[in-house]
């Protein structure tokens, strides 16, 4: 029994360090709740690279979307409405997710967004995390996602998916988490 015991806790310990040594993904942000995330650096074309932890001074707004995407389309004009607002006390960042890097070119392009937007391509993050172990993670890859880094670059916030009310309306909650942080959302 002591050897079953042993070989179980011995492959349990490789398969808890063969997951914590891979690379930081984008969709990670959803596990850092609490605390400041493993270096993410995304590349946002033209050999232009954003470093989330280059951005620490004021809050940081992460929006992850695709074209494909319908309800990241619906979150769309509440991220630009909310960039019209606060973007000069926090820093916003779009990254589209999901599809391939042609496809992001088109949605950025599509998107208009007036704030750096990188691309994480599907295949990237297939590289990294395997589409089985994808599908199995429940919410953690569901898009839109959006992420808040407090000042110090701690995830404060993320929540997935479009927000509704129960009449099944859009809504902005960023404005809320935004107040959390101590930013005047008046």
């Amino acid at each position: 029994m002591s050897v079953l015991r042993s070989f179980a806790l011995a492959a349990a310990t490789f398969a808890f360090t063969a997951t914590s040594h891979r690379p930081a993904t984008v969709f990670d942000l959803s596990d850092d709740v609490g605390r400041v995330p493993s270096a993410i650096t995304l590349s946002a074309g033209a050999g232009k690279t954003i470093a989330l932890s280059d951005l620490r001074g004021e809050p940081t707004y992460v929006f992850l979307f695709a074209g494909w995407c319908s309800p990241c389309q619906q979150a769309l004009p509440f991220v630009r409405s909310a960039y019209a607002k606060y973007g000069g006390r926090v820093h916003f960042v779009g990254v589209d997710v999901l599809e391939d890097p042609e496809a992001a070119r088109s949605a950025i392009t599509a998107a208009a967004l007036p704030f750096p937007v990188a691309v994480y391509s599907i295949e990237q993050l297939d590289a990294v995390v395997s589409p089985d172990v994808q599908l199995r993670a429940g919410t953690k890859y569901r898009i839109p996602a959006d992420f808040l880094l407090d000042a110090n670059g701690v995830v404060r916030y993320a929540w997935h998916g479009l927000s509704i009310t129960d009449a099944g309306d859009p809504v902005d909650v960023l404005p809320s988490y935004l107040a959390k942080l101590g930013i005047d959302v008046r």
